[in-house]
């Protein structure tokens, strides 16, 4: 009988040492320095509303409609040459511990129009030299500061057609493109698609996103799978950015849900 019941323990032990590898495995891959210099703080979502609501570690989101936030400040990114079009417009209140605020203002665009080129295209794009004329798929958040007067900016890029010189052509460089910004700081934004252990499924896909002063990788937020956030932050940062990359992450996590 005892060793009937040391057997069952011991099966109970490797179904459950499976388990935690399982999970462990359920993240994407994200820098190396990062993971060690971070703690993976699941995120989650509270109630049911048109803006995620959610909190992670010390921070949430504690209000969010559809429709901006008032506040004095306007993105520098577009010039009075650019036209939105088909765009959808919503905000979010967001907090930490220390009782910083931030007002994060969002605009998804679906058509763009750009008469010339000016800094946003020649920083962000392969285009300098010719007029684009069409494109697709803006997702841009200002976000406004209570313990700073810096305005940041996000933007993403989704995979689109532009027409350039009448020719119809996609961007050659990534699928992906995303930066955070204060106009004198670019940190760039990676997508991730691939597991820790290497290996991602269709059925099961994984995603993520990376944030990179040149190399240094800064944060990380995982959206995918569904119920599955993860959120990653440099403990050694200076507490002002720390709280720009959280209300950062916290957009991306309102953008997929």
């Amino acid at each position: 009988m005892k060793t009937r019941l040391n057997i069952v323990l011991l099966i109970l032990g490797l179904q459950l040492a499976s388990a935690q590898t399982s999970s462990a495995q359920k993240l994407i891959r994200i820098d190396e320095r990062l993971d060690i210099n971070s703690e993976a703080m699941r995120a989650k979502r509270i109630g049911v509303s048109s803006v995620g609501k959610y909190e992670f570690g010390t921070y949430k989101v504690v209000s969010g409609k559809g429709g901006w936030e008032t506040t004095s400040q306007k993105s520098p990114l577009f010039s009075d040459n650019t036209s939105m079009k088909s765009s959808s417009k919503k905000s979010f209140v967001f907090v930490n511990d220390r009782a910083d605020t931030c007002i994060a203002n969002i605009r998804v665009s679906e058509n763009i129009e750009i008469d010339e080129g000016g800094w946003f295209l020649k920083t962000f794009t392969n285009w300098n030299e010719v007029e684009v004329k069409e494109g697709e798929g803006i997702y841009e958040t200002v976000f406004s500061f209570s313990s700073d007067t810096a305005i940041w900016n996000l933007v993403l890029i989704y995979p689109k057609v532009v027409e350039v010189e009448g020719e119809y052509l996609t961007d050659d460089h990534t699928f992906f493109r995303g930066m955070l910004t204060d106009n004198h700081t670019l940190i760039e934004i990676e997508q991730i698609t691939e597991r820790q252990d290497g290996k991602n499924s269709m059925l099961n896909p994984f995603l993520g996103y990376e944030f990179w002063d040149g190399s240094r990788s800064l944060a990380a937020v995982q959206v995918l799978p569904m119920n599955k956030w993860y959120v990653w932050i440099r403990d050694d940062l200076d507490p002002d950015l720390e709280f720009v990359l959280a209300s950062a992450v916290a957009a991306m996590l309102v953008r997929m849900f």
